[in-house]
């Protein structure tokens, strides 16, 4: 090791000890919890000074003495977490229960005008156009690909207004 490094250490060390020793005695716990924190931090930082750790362990041991103190904010934004998690699952359950014509009752049904609108289609066109163009417009637009799934419940609502 460096003797640099450890000199300094040392005189820290030494220097914290006298500090310490001058505490009274109601907070010399207190004074030895900051003693230990310093020596730590201090004892990481030469690590990562000399390539011994790398910094990012270095930074998550930083982060440690602080966890405690965070705790009740973490608790406070736990519940809001909890209905996020509860309002995805929900999401998730109702979409996968979603299946062919059951989207069609939570969207109101679409207008011959407004469908054709919808797949960019004229009026007059063939079965095949509409498939063709329902096949292309799901392919840019489905929910997988980063489409909205309301989008994607409009266009299959439009192809089976124009095809039945």
């Amino acid at each position: 090791m460096n003797p640099v490094g450890l000199f300094l250490i040392a005189l820290i060390l030494a220097g914290s000890w006298v500090w310490y020793r001058r505490q009274p005695a109601e907070k010399a716990r207190r004074a030895l919890i900051k003693i230990l924190v310093l020596t730590t931090t201090l004892a990481l930082l030469y690590l990562t000074i000399t390539g011994k750790l790398h910094w990012i362990g270095a930074l998550i041991a930083l982060i440690l003495p602080f966890v405690q103190k965070l705790f009740p904010w973490l608790l406070r934004l736990f519940p809001l977490l909890i209905r996020l998690w509860h309002r995805k699952e929900t999401t998730n359950r109702t979409n996968s229960t979603k299946q062919g014509k059951q989207y069609n009752r939570s969207h109101p049904d679409l207008s011959r005008e407004e469908a054709l609108a919808v797949l960019g289609l004229n009026e007059g066109a063939s079965r095949d156009e509409i498939i063709d163009a329902h096949r292309k417009l799901m392919q840019k637009m489905h929910p997988d690909r980063g489409g909205s799934d309301w989008l994607a419940a409009r266009i299959n609502a439009a192809k089976e207004t124009l095809l039945d």
